[in-house]
């Protein structure tokens, strides 16, 4: 059966990484390559494969954006502006927790490829006082910066789902807004419920005595101003990311008298990243499970089992997002066949399956942000999935109850 043999190349690839501490770059690379020959492709096909994907215009497009973010982040680390603004948000909000969740979830507006590594260096800023673990980081990262997607109109997902279901986005987004309050709620749960506490010897800082004035909010909105830049530009001028990147690292250099030898130091300690390797990796897990016919064997498996029409709502978009960890994957995949099989979409069908699909992206060992977040805060995957299950779990439950109400 398809869906098996894929998921038990999934766990190999994660009990791999984990047990005998191989990058997982590499894991998923031999993961693409069994299920490949698995499918009947020759071992020319699936290096030809290999390489289109990894020099595909897109892979390429997502290397330029995550090294050009790599190059920004470091100029806002060195400049010294990402510690003034993390700063003056807790002065301004004066609690660690809401500057924590707030900071990925305002990034997550962005729908760009890999963009949990644009909140990541905050997180991480935000959090150096305080005793979070490298998980707890990771999941505060990856799960807030996704809050949005449900709702938020630029999504890729969601505009896929409401031009195949024919539904105006705005009925689907008023349908599953109430998976925002979910997951902040449930989110929030794993992380937030206990008072974060200070590593000892660290000095606290009594916000509260802080007034706030003019000045303040003029510096924060000076230190906020680099991340507006990419954020507007592309949201509401759909101006290229790299070149809003460029503009942003060139005004944090202007603002804060940094020379050419700082912008040297960027350019050259940021060159060698192994989240270049991932991307690679994961177009390449992608363009294979594709070109093998693997994607397209799951819903034929489906309809063959005769399975009741709830559960092939909920399991079909759910299994297609964890083997893909892409929101336009699942719905490209599993509508066509969802519409086929019930007759055409409604608006509740449509939410419960793209619900289960979020649920499955979470989830999903090759979501890009998942990846470069474990990455970036060199976290266990275990022990990272363990504060992911509920949350997740939430989001399958919600979806349950929306096709049921």
């Amino acid at each position: 059966m398809p869906v098996i043999v894929i998921l038990l190349i999934f766990a190999l690839v994660l009990g791999a990484s984990r047990y005998f501490k191989l990058k997982l770059w590499a894991c998923l690379m031999s993961g693409a390559v069994l299920i490949g020959l698995f499918f009947g492709m020759s071992p020319a096909a699936v290096l030809a494969t290999s390489v289109k994907t990894s020099l595909a215009p897109k892979t390429l497009e997502i290397l330029v954006i995550l090294y050009g973010i790599a190059v920004f982040e470091y100029t806002l680390r060195i400049t010294g502006m990402l510690n003034r603004l993390v700063v003056n948000l807790k002065k301004v909000f004066r609690d660690d927790r809401l500057v924590l969740g707030m900071l990925p979830a305002f990034l997550g507006f962005l729908p760009s490829p890999g963009g949990a590594l644009f909140s990541a260096p905050l997180v991480d800023e935000a959090s150096k006082n305080l005793e979070l673990s490298n998980e707890q980081k990771s999941f505060i990262n990856f799960w807030f910066r996704h809050v949005w997607e449900t709702i938020f109109p630029l999504f890729p997902g969601l505009i896929l789902a409401s031009a195949m279901s024919k539904i105006p986005l705005n009925e689907l987004a008023k349908s599953m807004s109430p998976a925002v309050a979910v997951s902040i709620i449930a989110g929030s749960s794993m992380v937030f419920l206990k008072k974060i506490k200070y590593k000892p010897g660290t000095e606290i800082h009594q916000q509260p005595s802080v007034k706030l004035s003019f000045s303040l909010f003029s510096e924060l909105f000076a230190t906020l101003l680099p991340i507006l830049i990419v954020i507007c530009g592309a949201l509401f001028f759909n101006v290229n990311m790299i070149f809003l990147i460029i503009i942003s690292i060139a005004w944090a250099f202007i603002q804060t008298g940094a020379g050419a030898k700082d912008l040297k130091k960027v350019l050259v300690d940021t060159l060698y990243s192994q989240n270049l390797m991932l991307i690679i990796a994961i177009m390449m897990f992608a363009g294979i499970l594709e070109d093998s016919g693997a994607s397209r064997a799951i819903p034929e498996t489906f309809v063959k089992l005769e399975i009741p029409l709830f559960m092939i709502f909920i399991a079909m978009p759910f299994i297609l997002a964890v083997l893909t960890g892409i929101n336009t994957a699942f719905v490209g995949l599993a509508f066509p066949i969802l519409s086929s099989l019930a007759g055409g979409l409604t608006v509740k069908s449509v939410s419960m399956a793209y619900l289960a699909g979020m649920a499955g992206v979470m989830v999903s060992p090759v979501h890009l942000c998942l990846v470069l977040t474990l990455n970036y805060f060199k976290a266990s995957t275990f022990d990272f999935y363990k504060l992911l299950i509920v949350p997740a779990g939430a989001l399958l439950i919600l979806a349950a109850l929306v096709g049921g109400l």
